[in-house]
C-alpha cells in the first residue's frame, strides 16, 4: 500500500521499531484525516446540490405565477 505524494506510509520510514500502539495511534490520525477530508467534501456536494434544486425550483416557480 502507497501514499503516493500524500506523504508517508504509515508503519515505514525512519522509525522501524514503532511499537504496535504507535503504529495504531498514526492509523487512527489517519482515518480521523480521512473523515474529516470526506465530510468536507460531501458538505461541499450538499452546498451545490441544495444550490441547484434552489435554482430548479425557484424557475418552476416563476412558471407557475404567470
Amino acid at each position: 500500500m502507497s501514499a503516493g505524494s500524500d506523504g508517508p506510509v504509515i508503519g515505514e520510514g525512519d522509525a522501524p521499531e514503532m511499537s504496535a500502539e504507535e503504529l495504531a495511534e498514526q492509523l487512527r490520525a489517519a482515518a480521523d484525516l480521512a473523515i474529516t477530508i470526506a465530510r468536507e467534501g460531501a458538505q461541499e456536494k450538499e452546498a451545490e446540490l441544495w444550490a441547484r434544486y434552489r435554482e430548479l425550483t425557484k424557475g418552476r416557480r416563476e412558471q407557475r405565477k404567470r
